[in-house]
């Protein structure tokens, strides 16, 4: 039985529902000696309504509307990274930036955070400082006047202004024109506001532009997306001059994504359907931050029209609510005014890249060539391959990971998006892979081996499988764990009996999530804004001299420098001088030391973490890498659990040390002096360790 909360109205006490109506709920139990259904309690505003029987409550038949394309290939790329390992596959798949927001843009972000009023509820249709940013960036773009208190409104992104543009103007059964190849979400909002999809080809052989000649003038909307979303095409000014004409002798509106009019491969700019006349009366023109201005997790664009079409934009918006954040329209102002020259900086790396991808796909056999705008490349596949079998032969067979064309519909059939989203060395690298893979452009799928081309039709139906990488990392590792308990034996058979605990265990139990010995973990170099990958190393007990003084010279020489004068550097690292009876966890990215610590056995007989120090550059407010010491922590929990022991112990008279632990999930449990200072001793036990290791599981890579 399932129960809802709903306000009482006549119109829901119908056969299927059981509602009792009473005066008070002692009332109820009174009368509930004899045996009754188990019956909802009532109030005058309220109602608890019960579903009884066997009837389902079914979706709404719109949910089986959609192919879903996005998410299945999206899907696809998720089974690749859980058998392959997830840093193995390189995703230059999704219109995902990989660069940074302008710096002016963020710094104003922050900025208006700390702003009282930022945090109110504002207008549905946008803030007035970012109307007038627009009008007159629209002036200075495009030449077209725009009134900023009439002719804009900010929107969360461009798919929400699309959404609300339906509501706004499509009723059930309408007709949208929408192009093929385009942007399969468009197919989505059209299944969502149930309304009648005609599609209108693009061909390459004109430029993947619309011929108006051939549309159906029935229809109530239709989109525009230029530059091109996935071919990158730009349309002349004459087109949208068509496309006006066409709108206003058909009584259709118009809507023209334009969420990537900023990035460009030539140089040129391409234009906008604002500067056709009369456009403003038939059509919306919509702007992302997404793209150019790298801000797609911020959610901000912008659509600009006539008056009327705005006012009616704001109409339907009040029908679902919501506003853009105040802060994230003070980071677009900033982006928009591009003082910094943002646009052109990108619009360089995306063309090297571009030029790059193109010169290593033409060594594949590809006759790839440079879009107009975009940073994307469109890619003709192999002859005899389909889309998806080619994206998903590339996709297992070399983990590089590109966007099949027919998920931008029929016409994208037999091409592949590929998304320039990874720097120029991981580009070369994702091409190397391709290359080795013995994957080429000029070779159709006939000409294949038998064997190979069955391998690629068990990918292509979804049967292609293998031990996933997490699992095969797993089995190796518990095959080493005995090898390293060999050896530490050895090392400790004329030592003292309580290094035992420092041994593997035979025959141990472990969670799959453990950090083991020489595992890659994600940190974040919150100062760049951008993931990075770190590897954690055990150095075992009693290791050679040499271990130990290479050691001390590689963190004398990377964080013993005059420029972290205020950073705390334990006495041990310090003076160089390092335990030889202590088990130590050494974590370094990008060629430098970020974390260390190590465990030891004292006079108790437990293991107890010692000498935590982060790097310099990771310590105070200006920080540069985060979840380096969590990383060091969650290594030593699964040593202890390696190792047999129940509870591992910290302890520190640092305030801020104390509560990183506690927010960890360690317990207090008592003092313990140090050369007479009072330090809170702190513990971690068997199951808090398991907790903190299933909260950390998410940072592991494989």
């Amino acid at each position: 039985m399932k129960i809802y909360p709903v306000t009482l109205h006549n119109k829901f006490i119908k056969n299927n529902l059981n509602v009792v109506n009473i005066t008070t709920e002692s009332n109820y139990h009174k009368k509930s000696q004899e045996k009754k259904p188990d019956l909802p309690i009532v109030s005058a505003k309220l109602a608890l309504i019960s579903f009884y029987g066997d009837k389902k409550i079914k979706p709404s038949s719109r949910l089986e509307n959609s192919d879903y394309k996005i998410s299945n290939y999206i899907a696809e790329i998720s089974k690749a990274r859980y058998l392959h390992g997830d840093r193995a596959v390189v995703d230059m798949s999704m219109g995902n930036p990989d660069l940074t927001p302008p710096e002016k843009a963020k710094q104003a972000l922050k900025d208006k955070v700390n702003d009282l009023w930022s945090h109110r509820y504002n207008s549905p249709k946008g803030d007035g400082a970012f109307f007038y940013t627009v009008s007159s960036w629209m002036k200075k773009r495009f030449g077209v006047d725009i009134d900023p208190k009439k002719e804009v409104m900010a929107t969360s992104g461009s798919s929400d202004a699309i959404d609300h543009i339906f509501t706004a103007y499509a009723n059930y059964g309408d007709k949208a024109l929408v192009p093929d190849p385009g942007y399969s979400l468009y197919d989505d909002l059209i299944t969502r506001h149930d309304l009648k999809k005609e599609a209108y080809k693009l061909y390459p052989q004109n430029g993947y532009l619309p011929d108006f000649s051939k549309m159906p003038k029935d229809a109530k909307i239709m989109i525009l997306n230029y530059p091109h979303n996935p071919t990158g095409s730009f349309a002349p000014k004459s087109i949208y001059e068509q496309a006006v004409k066409f709108a206003k002798e058909n009584g259709i509106l118009i809507i023209h994504d334009m969420d990537n009019s900023e990035i460009t491969h030539s140089g040129k700019k391409p234009a906008g359907i604002m500067q056709a006349k009369g456009a403003k009366d038939v059509a919306f023109e919509i702007h992302t931050f997404s793209k150019a201005q790298s801000m797609p997790g911020l959610r901000v664009a912008f659509a600009v029209s006539a008056k009327e079409n705005i006012d009616n934009l704001l109409k339907a918006k009040y029908l679902s609510g919501g506003s853009v954040y105040i802060p994230v329209q003070a980071a677009a102002i900033e982006a928009l005014k591009d003082e910094e020259g943002y646009i052109s900086k990108v619009n360089k790396i995306y063309r090297n890249r571009k030029n790059t991808a193109i010169n290593r796909l033409h060594k594949l056999g590809s006759d790839a060539k440079p879009t107009d705008g975009t940073y994307y490349l469109w890619a003709k596949i192999p002859p005899d391959f389909n889309s998806d079998e080619f994206f998903k032969y590339v996709l297992h067979k070399s983990q590089i990971a590109f966007t099949p064309g027919d998920v931008f519909g029929p016409n994208g059939d037999g091409y592949v998006r590929i998304v320039m989203s990874a720097n120029e060395k991981q580009i070369n690298e994702a091409f190397d892979r391709i290359e080795k893979s013995g994957i080429r452009f000029d070779v159709s799928k006939h000409d294949l081996s038998e064997d190979l081309q069955k391998e690629i039709a068990a990918m292509a139906d979804g049967s292609y499988s293998i031990k996933p990488k997490e699992d095969r990392d797993f089995e190796a590792y518990m095959k080493l764990l005995p090898q390293k308990r060999e050896l530490l034996l050895k090392r400790i058979q004329n030592k003292d009996s309580k290094y035992l605990s420092l041994v593997p265990k035979e025959d141990v139990k472990l969670p799959w999530n453990i950090l083991k010995d020489g595992q890659s973990v994600y940190l974040q170099n919150i100062k760049e804004g951008r993931s990075v990958f770190g590897e954690i190393n055990d150095i075992m007990p009693f290791s050679s001299e040499k271990t130990y003084t290479d050691l001390a010279a590689e963190i004398k020489k990377q964080w013993k420098q005059e420029k972290y004068p205020q950073a705390e550097i334990l006495p041990p690292y310090k003076s160089g001088k390092l335990y030889p009876d202590a088990q130590y966890f050494v974590l370094r990215a990008e060629g430098k030391i970020q974390a260390i610590a190590n465990v030891e056995i004292q006079n108790d007989g437990c293991i107890w973490g010692r000498s935590l120090n982060t790097a310099p550059w990771n310590q105070g407010k200006e920080r540069i890498m985060k979840n380096s010491a969590k990383a060091v922590i969650a290594r030593m929990v699964s040593f202890c659990l390696e190792t047999g022991n129940d509870t591992l112990k910290f302890a520190t008279d640092n305030p801020r040390n104390i509560a990183l632990y506690k927010s960890l999930g360690m317990k207090e449990d008592g003092i313990r002096y140090f050369n007479g200072t009072p330090n809170t001793v702190l513990r971690f036990d068997k199951e808090d360790m398991e907790m903190y290791l299933k909260k950390f599981q998410i940072n592991l890579s494989f």
